[in-house]
């Protein structure tokens, strides 16, 4: 039995780079008992210690939360990393070591990321057929300040492993990459139309919801609660999240190693693979 397949903790955070991110970013625990997952709590990053709805205070306490988890699995729902040409260092280490010299804002992260106005995809991009790319429009600030103020942080303090980058160490927070539109796509749930203040997209959500449990997902009706009023779908996506990292947690080594060398989403495996 491997480690991995010993955890019984795991995190979902539905990461913001906005200025108001402490509103947006929202965190997810889970329990694994036996084959289901019982979802316990879920709350916006602006509730942590120390923290506001401010982008800085909140992400930094974000980063010391993580930090002092222990032994557990947290899917985060932002890049981890940049298109190869971009990356330009292969010690992911020194990567987060250079990171803030080298993208002194989003800006230059954006520009990095893009060659003749094309938005460069990394493989992993495209083998999960990713909504968006590192450096597209609406996603690059939630890249830029992942990396410079949750990873690079805990990397460099050794304080949390960010696969697949780096070793899994038996007592640190893992860090993995994941998408919440991906994972609902593989489960076959549709995805759209979930997000707004609408009946129609409470439908949606609440829809979500009750399809989620027939994974297994027991989620208490308080957490059920903000996921129906959230009506920007950060706390159902944290929820998504969380369950991503249990469905992959026998599967956190990339079948593609030099793929994965540029950077890894973890996905569910499809409806029509989990039959094989």
């Amino acid at each position: 039995m491997t480690y991995a397949h010993q955890l019984t903790r795991f995190v979902g955070i539905d990461f913001s780079g906005a200025r108001d991110a402490g509103r947006h970013c929202w965190i997810c625990i889970a329990e694994a008992t036996g084959a289901s997952l019982h979802v316990q709590a879920c709350w916006p990053a602006s509730t942590l210690p120390d923290s506001s709805i401010a982008r800085e205070q909140a992400l930094t306490a974000l980063a010391r939360w993580i930090a002092r988890q222990g032994p557990c699995l947290i899917g985060c729902d932002f890049p981890f990393s940049l298109p190869r040409v971009a990356l330009n260092i292969l010690d992911y280490v020194e990567f987060c070591r250079t990171f803030s010299g080298r993208f002194t804002t989003p800006a230059m992260l954006r520009a990095a990321c893009t060659e003749n106005g094309r938005e460069l995809r990394r493989v992993t991009d495209q083998l999960a057929r990713a909504p968006f790319a590192p450096g597209n429009l609406r996603l690059y600030r939630q890249t830029y300040y992942g990396i410079r103020l949750i990873l690079a942080p805990l990397v460099l303090s050794g304080a949390a492993c960010v696969l697949p980058f780096q070793p899994r160490h038996p007592g640190k927070p893992w860090l993995i990459e994941v998408c919440p539109t991906i994972t609902l796509r593989q489960l076959g749930i549709r995805a759209r139309g979930y997000k707004g203040t609408g009946g129609d997209a409470q439908e949606q959500r609440a829809r979500i919801q009750a399809e989620l449990t027939a994974y297994g997902i027991r989620i208490p009706q308080s957490v059920a609660d903000k996921m129906l009023a959230d009506r920007h779908g950060d706390a159902l996506d944290s929820v998504v999240a969380a369950i991503t990292a249990w469905c992959v947690r026998d599967h956190l080594t990339p079948p593609d190693a030099a793929v994965a060398a540029e950077g890894w989403i973890y996905t569910p495996p499809t409806i029509s693979q989990r039959s094989n």
